[in-house]
């Protein structure tokens, strides 16, 4: 029987086989089993090396199932000498140990105990990391470190903020992909290959998981059978058949109580952890290959050699698995049912239209419930009893980590241990569908139900009678890579790092993604994480940032009030200069001729107090014009090293002279190794005058004036502050200090100069002024001067 696939492919010779949608045979079915069918029996090869060992061809299950066959003499897997179960023990022998030879070396070289580390946080920094099964997209990463959190196995290296995932370390358990809320977690696709395969000259066989009923929704399984054999494979055929064949193995190891406890090893996550993470748990995984390498095995030694396989299913460590050494070849692809849900829509074949199909190849039975939790203890007619705890079924990466560790150390005593990275196959990585976990199980077991509906237990058997020689036996490999540890002093030092100094400061939040800050500091150690993706730190350290910025924008209004103060005092200073020269020479000759007037006048003139008065007002004008040219600063000043404390103690010399200390008392602090400064010493007299005198008029009843000088190193620079106990000046006047002709004082006290002559003349020698104030108890003005070489040109400085 010939037809065409997709795209005009020839779809290759099926020979006659039963369909699973009805209980009928239809006349030369049997055909393409006739190759088995005149073989001879006898012993099986497992007898022949054992020499005198228990017969295979009567066992039985002990739920009272047809006894298994005799397997076939033309065993076209021989079983490898060093294989744990190649040589069978009579009744009498001791139980023999299991060899486990490890990748990187030869049986010779003994495996010191100090080399295995129970702890999965063992990975050594890589560079230039190879892509893997799973792998992150560049630039996707956004740090939330859910995959680390998330990994059992902790295979994720964190560099400049990107989870990359490390090939030699990854189990490929799919926990990652899951939990990346930003899709940065790819899958390798395999459509490509899978393509490559189907347009070449040999025939390929689907072989669909069986948790392949809850892959879609809206369809109905057997729609799924159809549209995958529209897609160009020759055959497809059910995943649950190996499962079939693997159960035999278990039910034979736990009745014949071959391994005092066993792990079961249907799924290559669990596999792969072990032989990396906990290698001493190895001598107890039963040595069981998974359903689809045992159907591998069928396939490609005894039901059709020539043929290609491929995997369709939801689990990821399928794709590492087939290329495992001593299972390689049996499986050519791997596809994920993403990869086939992408086929079908690439070409055009929508599953919901399709028709109802059958299975090619041998039919399997209950083995079809295997993805379900407790499948394969169903399928192997084992059963469990809570009471004694003697199998154990567990599910979920996090329960069966626990399991896994604990029977490491000893702590469980189970005899059968079921175990399955994710929550039964249903749950798979790659089963993506909005369906509920239980609504998979139940789409699962429903199609169980109706496909072994029409098969008799007889009928059953039969179909297993004819692989009942197919090796369903593997051996397993240390791939740990065993790394020192860093001592406490090294841990400690990465705690500093993060600003940890103290037990109370180990949160241990598990924000970065590992369980404990000590988990995590190992982690830095051994180049898998960054120490910066401490959370409570990246909190302390924004708050930080968050200070200095708000530090920086207040000194930048500062600065920008200054820069604004700046630009308006130099443009009334070009006015007042203008103004002044303008002013100066009429004001002259006014003042000349009321000075002539005033002496050509008797004392009794009745015009003299006039003049006087014109006299007066003529010079305090000419006071006001003096003011404006040097607000102007129009003169050069005249920089020398000069002692700002001998400017200040001139300055109370001076004034206390004049008397206007009355009722002052005056505190000085005094730096006598205060620096020379670079100033005009008669600039920076009148600046600090002006700023004296005012505090002396702030207290008209007396109080104290505090003045000080001291150092500033790291800005080379002076510092004069002159506090005072006055009366203080109001805030909405602050901003207006500096300004030209402003004063709080009475009409005819002052021109409203003194400070703007003051801030000009600060400025021209590149220093600062602050003041603080506050009405009732008074005010501090700091000056700031810098200790270095400059020189100044009129208004502006040149350096």
């Amino acid at each position: 029987m010939t037809g065409m696939g997709i795209g005009g492919k020839r779809a290759w010779a099926r020979e006659p086989m039963r369909s699973i949608c009805s209980g009928s045979r239809t006349e030369g079915q049997h055909d393409w089993r006739t190759r088995f069918l005149f073989r001879t029996t006898g012993p099986s090869q497992l007898d022949r090396e054992g020499g005198g060992g228990r017969k295979r061809g009567r066992e039985s299950f002990p739920a009272s199932p047809p006894a298994f066959p005799p397997a076939f003499p033309e065993d076209p897997l021989p079983i490898p000498p060093t294989h744990p179960f190649g040589n069978r023990r009579s009744q009498g022998d001791e139980r023999r140990p299991r060899q486990i030879i490890p990748a990187s070396r030869s049986p010779a070289q003994p495996r010191r105990r100090e080399q295995i580390l129970d702890d999965p946080l063992t990975p050594r920094p890589l560079e230039g990391e190879a892509m893997g099964v799973v792998s992150t997209i560049a630039g996707k990463c956004r740090r939330c470190y859910s995959c680390v959190r998330n990994c059992p196995a902790k295979a994720i290296k964190v560099v400049e903020g990107q989870a990359t995932v490390l090939e030699d370390r990854c189990i490929a358990c799919g926990s990652c992909v899951r939990v990346c809320s930003q899709n940065a977690k790819q899958v390798q696709s395999s459509v490509e290959e899978v393509r490559e395969l189907l347009a070449g000259e040999q025939p390929v066989i689907a072989c669909l998981a069986p948790s392949f009923p809850a892959a879609f929704q809206g369809v109905r399984p057997l729609q799924i059978v159809t549209a995958t054999r529209r897609l160009g494979f020759s055959e497809v055929m059910e995943v649950a058949f190996g499962a079939e064949l693997i159960s035999r193995e278990y039910n034979r190891i736990f009745r014949e109580k071959e391994m005092d406890g066993f792990i079961a090893t249907p799924c290559p996550a669990l596999v792969a952890y072990v032989e990396r993470y906990l290698p001493q748990l190895i001598p107890y995984l039963a040595p069981v290959v998974s359903p689809i390498i045992a159907l591998g095995r069928a396939i490609k030694h005894a039901y059709r050699p020539e043929a290609k396989v491929v995997f369709i299913g939801p689990c990821i460590a399928k794709k590492v698995e087939i290329h495992e050494p001593g299972l390689s070849g049996l499986v050519d692809a791997a596809l994920t049912f993403r990869g086939l849900k992408e086929m079908l829509d690439a070409s055009g074949i929508r599953i919901e239209e399709q028709e109802e199909g059958c299975f090619d190849g041998p039919r399997p039975g209950v083995a079809r419930i295997f993805p379900v939790s407790g499948g394969l203890l169903k399928t192997a007619a084992l059963q469990a009893d809570v009471t004694d705890n003697e199998i154990l079924v567990v599910e979920g990466k996090d329960r069966v980590l626990e399991v896994l560790h604990e029977m490491a150390q000893g702590r469980l005593q189970a005899r059968f241990i079921d175990a399955l990275f994710c929550e039964g196959c249903v749950n798979g990585p790659r089963l993506e569908n909005e369906l509920s976990f239980f609504a998979r199980k139940e789409k699962v077991a429903q199609y169980v139900r109706e496909a072994c509906a029409d098969q008799t237990e007889d009928e059953r058997w039969e179909e297993i009678r004819r692989f009942a020689h197919i090796d369903v036996r593997r051996t397993f490999t240390d791939k740990s890579i065993p790394l020192p540890l860093p001592t406490e002093e090294e841990i400690q030092a990465i705690f500093r790092q993060i600003n940890k100094f103290s037990r109370e400061d180990e949160l241990n939040c598990g924000a970065c993604g590992y369980s404990s800050c000590r988990e995590k500091a190992i982690a830095v150690f051994q180049g898998l994480a960054e120490a910066e993706m401490c959370l409570p730190y990246l909190i302390d350290q924004l708050q930080q940032i968050y200070e200095r910025l708000a530090k920086s924008y207040q000194e930048l209004e500062r600065s920008q009030e200054k820069l604004v103060q700046s630009e308006r005092l130099a443009s009334i200073g070009q006015l007042a200069a203008g103004v002044a020269h303008q002013v100066n020479n009429p004001l002259g000759g006014i003042l000349l001729h009321a000075h002539l007037l005033l002496e050509e006048l008797r004392k009794d003139d009745p015009h003299l107090e006039r003049v006087r008065t014109i006299a007066q007002e003529a010079d305090r004008c000419k006071e006001i014009v003096g003011g404006l040219l040097d607000f102007a600063r129009q003169s050069r000043p005249n920089f020398v090293h000069y002692s700002l404390n001998k400017i200040i103690e001139d300055l109370l010399d001076c004034v206390e002279k004049e008397g206007k200390l009355s009722g002052i008392q005056v505190k000085t602090d005094l730096d006598p190794s205060l620096p020379l400064a670079y100033v005009d010493p008669h600039q920076l007299t009148q600046a600090l005058e002006n700023i004296i005198n005012n505090a002396i008029e702030a207290m008209p009843e007396g109080g104290e004036l505090r003045i000080r000088t001291r150092s500033i190193p790291e800005t080379e620079m002076v510092e004069v502050s002159v506090a005072d106990t006055g009366c203080g000046i109001a805030e909405n006047d602050l901003p207006k200090l500096f300004t030209p002709f402003f004063t709080t004082k009475e009409m005819g006290k002052g021109t409203g100069l003194g400070l703007a002559i003051t801030y000009g003349i600060v400025k021209t020698h590149r220093g600062t002024i602050d003041v603080q104030s506050e009405v009732g108890k008074g005010s501090k003005f700091t000056v700031r001067i810098p200790i270095g070489n400059f020189q100044a040109e009129g208004n502006g400085i040149v350096s």
